[in-house]
């Protein structure tokens, strides 16, 4: 009973005398595809009397990479690790985290997280289109409007339903386009998928789909 005392006498010299304080250990982005990739910097300070050594800095995929100009930290250094994430594609919210390892508290890594929203690049609303039985089948609008600062060519929006028409407009080129939607007729149960073709990005053009239902 009387190792206990001592033992957390240690634990607490070890944080009071060698810890690094950080700056903050999230940070969060809005991003367009167009930005490619986004760099969190997580500065930090040794605030205690003992050097401090960076033992690891580890990601959680390999989408991200994380690096540090040098791994020891004298009394009152400062420092920054430079967390680079490639979006690589990727789009909607984004949670990445880097754990750091230090001399200080070797088995209690300081988890450090990057959330990055990337706008889609091609944005269509609303999704579904829906007429009810009986309904008259009017024309409806399906909204396609381009994220970012590149211009978007719809190249086709094509339905695999014959009886389901679709014809679309530009309304601002290459920024926003109008789908309209019109069923043969509304007196029986019908559905369609729309594919949504664009010329973007160049290197894997993006294809989005829209649901048309008569129920």
């Amino acid at each position: 009973m009387k190792l206990l005392p001592v033992i957390l006498f240690s634990l607490w010299a070890s944080s009071a005398f060698a810890q690094l304080t950080w700056e903050n250990t999230e940070q969060s982005f809005d991003a367009t595809p167009e930005d490619q990739a986004i760099v969190a910097r997580f500065k930090f300070t040794n605030t205690g009397t003992k050097p401090i050594k960076i033992q690891s800095v580890m990601t959680s995929c390999g989408c991200t990479t994380a690096a540090l100009s040098k791994t020891e930290y004298a009394p009152g250094e400062s420092g920054e690790i430079a967390a680079n994430f490639v979006f690589g594609g990727h789009t909607g919210r984004q949670d990445k985290r880097i754990m750091v390892s230090t001399s200080a508290a070797p088995g209690q890594p300081t988890v450090l997280k990057m959330h990055v929203y990337i706008q889609e690049p091609v944005n269509v609303e609303p999704e579904v289109v829906l007429w009810r039985l009986g309904e008259q089948p009017d024309p409806k609008a399906i909204r396609i409007t381009i994220a970012g600062k590149a211009p978007v060519k719809v190249v086709s929006v094509t339905s695999d339903n014959p009886t389901i028409k679709v014809k679309v407009r530009e309304l601002n080129p290459g920024r926003e386009y109008e789908a309209q939607v019109t069923p043969d007729n509304a007196a029986q149960r019908a559905s369609a998928t729309l594919m949504i073709r664009t010329d973007y990005p160049p290197d894997h053009p993006q294809t989005r789909y829209a649901y048309v239902r008569v129920r």
